[in-house]
C-alpha cells in the first residue's frame, strides 16, 4: 500500500496544479473581456446627436456615465452646454477620444481620458482633459450642420435627471422666474409735504406723490423681464401678432437682431408665434430690460 501511495499522490498533485491554473486563467480572461465594455458599439459609428428631450440615447447615455466620473467633464458640461453631437474614435473603451460638436458656432472640442493614478485599490473612475475650441474639419462640417440646434441635454445623473444647456428644455414645464433685482441707487430724499389729517399709506399713496428708494425699487422690478440662470431674457409671448422681429426690436432697439433670435431659439425667422411660448433674448445683446408690453 506505501509504494502504491507513493506512485499516486504526485499524480494528484500534478492534476490539482494544472486545474488552479486553468481556473486562474479563465478568470483572468472574463476581468479582461468584461471591462470597460458598456459603449463599444458606440466607437467609430460617426457623429451621434445628442438628446434634448431622451436621456436614453446612446450618445447620453455615455456622455451621462462619464460625467458621474469626471469633475473636469460635467463642470464643463454646465459651464458650456450640452453639445448638439458628439463621436467617439478608437479601439477600446480605454483607448478612446471624445470629439464635442456644437452647430450653432460651428465649433469642435476634443475631450480624452486623463492617465490613470497607480493605486493599490482599483479605481474604475477616470477623468477627462477637454480642449478647443477648434474649427470644424470640412469632411465633418455638413454633417455638423445638420445636426439639430438645440438648447442642450437632457442627462440622467446618478439617478436624477438633469438637463444642461444654455436654456429651458422643451417641454419641461419649468416655470421661469427673475434672478436678477436691481440695487436701488441713493438719491436724495425728498422734501416730504406737511402731513394732512388723513396719513396715506405706502400702499395707497397717490401716484403723484414722491416715493423712497424702497417703492422706486419695487415699481421698477415689477417693470423688468424675467430672466433665466444665465442671465438671458425669458419673453412670453401674449398676443399671435407678436414676430422675432418686433421683440429684438423691443429688447435689443434693432429689428434686424431677429437673426439672432431665430438662432437661439432653433426657429425659422419667420416663424408664427403662439401665446405662452418662451422666447429666449441673449443678454449679449439686450439694451432694454423692462417687460415687453
Amino acid at each position: 500500500m506505501n509504494v502504491r501511495n507513493s506512485l499516486i499522490s504526485p499524480f494528484l498533485l500534478h492534476r490539482g496544479a494544472l486545474l488552479l491554473i486553468a481556473v486562474t486563467t479563465l478568470s483572468l480572461f472574463i476581468a479582461c473581456t468584461s471591462r470597460q465594455t458598456a459603449f463599444t458599439p458606440l466607437l467609430n459609428r460617426g457623429i451621434m446627436p445628442v438628446s434634448e428631450d431622451n436621456p436614453y440615447m446612446g450618445a447620453n447615455l455615455f456622455l451621462a456615465k462619464e460625467m458621474e466620473q469626471s469633475v473636469y467633464l460635467y463642470n464643463f458640461m454646465r459651464d458650456k452646454g450640452a453639445p448638439q453631437g458628439i463621436e467617439l474614435k478608437g479601439s477600446n473603451d480605454d483607448d478612446v477620444e471624445a470629439h464635442f460638436y456644437y452647430a450653432s458656432a460651428p465649433e469642435e472640442y476634443v475631450a480624452k481620458p486623463a492617465p490613470r493614478q497607480k493605486s493599490r485599490v482599483r479605481d474604475t473612475r477616470r477623468e477627462w482633459i477637454i480642449i478647443g475650441p477648434f474649427a470644424v474639419e470640412r469632411d465633418n462640417y455638413n454633417n455638423v450642420q445638420r445636426l439639430e440646434k438645440t438648447s442642450g441635454g437632457i442627462f440622467e445623473i446618478f439617478g436624477k435627471r438633469e438637463f444642461l444647456g444654455t436654456g429651458p428644455a422643451r417641454g419641461s414645464g419649468e416655470q421661469l422666474k427673475p434672478v436678477f433685482i436691481p440695487t436701488p441707487v441713493p438719491t436724495k430724499r425728498p422734501v416730504r409735504p406737511k402731513p394732512s389729517s388723513h396719513k396715506p399709506s405706502a400702499e395707497t399713496e397717490p401716484a403723484k406723490g414722491p416715493l423712497n428708494s424702497d417703492q422706486e425699487a419695487l415699481k421698477e422690478a415689477k417693470d423688468l423681464a424675467p430672466r433665466d440662470s444665465q442671465g438671458d431674457v425669458v419673453h412670453t409671448v401674449t398676443s399671435k401678432t407678436e414676430t422675432l422681429q418686433s421683440i429684438a426690436q423691443w429688447y435689443t432697439s434693432q429689428g434686424g437682431n431677429a437673426k439672432e433670435l431665430a438662432a437661439k431659439n432653433a426657429l425659422p425667422l419667420d416663424a408664427k408665434l403662439n401665446p405662452g411660448s418662451k422666447i429666449i433674448v441673449p443678454k449679449s445683446i439686450v439694451t432694454n430690460p423692462k417687460q415687453m408690453k
